[in-house]
């Protein structure tokens, strides 16, 4: 490890923005202050903030530990400088005091609660800004305040949504070639309401934004118009992913004044007013596409049978296709022998990982269906398995830190093999969590078909992908 003089807060800082300045060249530096807001203010995501971290390693002298990297808490400048401040400290306490080492063997975790425990915050208050699929969040919305139906089921389709692997190798959420019609067949099928295109891919920009327009106008109280919109032309609206361009669906609706419009992002938990003309200005963007009109007086109560067969259609008890992609993704760059291209290749990580806390949405369903008490103090299984859910979709940050390392790399030796070698292992440990999961949620299934329908096990029709039991006896049993 290097050593460096000890440093003051104050010069941590001015470290802090030479590299922004100098090395990432960020374009809002002129926001730069102690008390910036990484995210909104700087626009710095989550990769960005990997790289910054990465910068001052080096600059500074220090050795990250990978729990630091996990955290969501640098939320100012001036959070990140105290974390590295206490960790130069450690650092040079450590090197100092060698006979402190044993009582000191788990420093990294102290030292990140310490230096950022102003800016942490109660873990359901850090849900509100959980992303986790645009599309469903948004037809989810009608969903919640109905006393007919549970919205929680329709998210077993989440968990492991379609993921694509572009012609340059890199994980890739939005794609041309994917569409939402699996999602629409269920939804119709679960919830009996019909989730329309109206955006006409051969038409115009102009002529579907008129389209748009008269939607708005001709649209009642009980229906929904959504819209794809560019979110990277809206700074207005903070997010805490600054990618460009980032499609992201949300709703519209007039207000009383023709200068603005209501919009209605549950996905980020966002709604508010903003100028009609930077909102068409998003909409414009040639990177977007799409729209669909649904209404919430079509809703009926689900069928069990109908929750039955989405869950089958949805899991996939033998691969993790997210973990499976990003594997695949190293491999095909170590097979290239270069490494520079890896950390864009998985970039999108942060956007794609946050789909699995959709697990917790299929636990509660069943937990729930089956009796249990979640709050009950004696059983802390689901609360166990959602630290396991939060350290999935958390860990896939320390794959990107270590690409970031191997791409910074000249040359390839014992180094550049141990962080590939670590990268393969984290994976590992990712598929090892995610099927701790799966394995539970399912068990928790079984148990649910065997209240609801009086059977024991299923199998599938190869035809159709429905359940049939294997028993005589599908009907569904009355409730408890």
């Amino acid at each position: 490890m290097n050593t460096v003089p000890t440093l003051t807060k104050a010069q941590i800082i001015h470290a802090i923005y030479d590299v922004l300045n100098e090395h990432m060249m960020i374009p809002q530096i002129d926001a730069f202050h102690e008390d910036a807001l990484l995210n909104q203010d700087l626009y710095l995501d989550s990769v960005l903030v990997l790289e910054l971290i990465l910068n001052l390693e080096t600059e500074l002298g220090l050795d990250i530990p990978d729990d630091a990297l996990t955290k969501d808490d640098f939320e100012t400048v001036a959070n990140l400088a105290d974390f590295l401040l206490a960790k130069k400290h450690q650092d040079d306490t450590e090197a100092a005091t060698s006979e402190t080492s044993t009582a000191m063997s788990e420093p990294s975790t102290m030292v990140a609660q310490t230096a950022v425990q102003d800016a942490s915050s109660d873990e359901s208050e850090e849900e509100l800004d959980i992303k986790v699929h645009c599309f469903v969040s948004c037809i989810c919305d009608i969903l919640k305040p109905s006393p007919l139906v549970d919205h929680r089921p329709f998210y077993f389709g989440v968990w492991d949504a379609e993921i694509v692997i572009n012609d340059q190798h890199q994980l890739d959420y939005h794609s041309d070639t994917i569409n939402h019609d699996n999602f629409r067949h269920w939804y119709k099928a679960l919830y009996s309401v019909d989730v329309e295109p109206w955006y006409d891919a051969s038409q115009s920009k102009e002529a579907n934004i008129n389209t748009l327009l008269s939607l708005l106008d001709t649209k009642s109280d009980l229906q929904r118009v959504m819209v794809m919109i560019d979110m990277y032309r809206l700074p207005e609206r903070e997010n805490k992913f600054n990618q460009n361009p980032f499609p992201h669906y949300v709703m519209l609706e007039k207000t009383e004044d023709p200068d603005e419009w209501m919009m209605l992002d549950p996905d980020f938990r966002w709604e508010g007013r903003l100028p009609k003309d930077k909102i068409l200005h998003a909409i414009a963007s040639p990177a977007v596409a799409g729209g669909y009109l649904f209404d919430s007086q079509q809703i009926k109560p689900s069928s069990n049978t109908a929750i039955r067969d989405y869950y089958l259609d949805s899991f996939n008890p033998d691969h993790n296709p997210m973990t499976d992609a990003a594997r695949q993704v190293v491999q095909h760059h170590q097979a290239s022998g270069r490494f520079d291209a890896l950390p864009d290749a998985l970039k999108q990580l942060p956007v794609l990982a946050i789909r699995k806390y959709a697990y917790e949405h299929g636990l509660a369903f069943f937990y729930l269906a089956l009796g249990y008490d979640l709050g009950a103090e004696h059983d802390n299984e689901f609360e166990d398995l959602c630290v396991v859910i939060e350290q999935l979709v958390e860990s896939y940050k320390l794959v990107q830190y270590r690409a970031m390392k191997l791409a910074k790399a000249e040359t390839f030796g014992d180094q550049e093999q141990q962080l590939l070698d670590e990268i393969q292992t984290i994976l590992d440990e990712q598929d090892a969590r995610e099927f701790q999961v799966k394995s539970r949620l399912n068990q928790l299934f079984e148990q649910w078909c065997q209240c609801t329908f009086n059977v024991d096990t299923f199998n599938v029709d190869s035809q159709t992908g429905h359940a049939v039991s294997a028993n005589t006896d599908q009907s569904e049993a009355e409730p408890a």
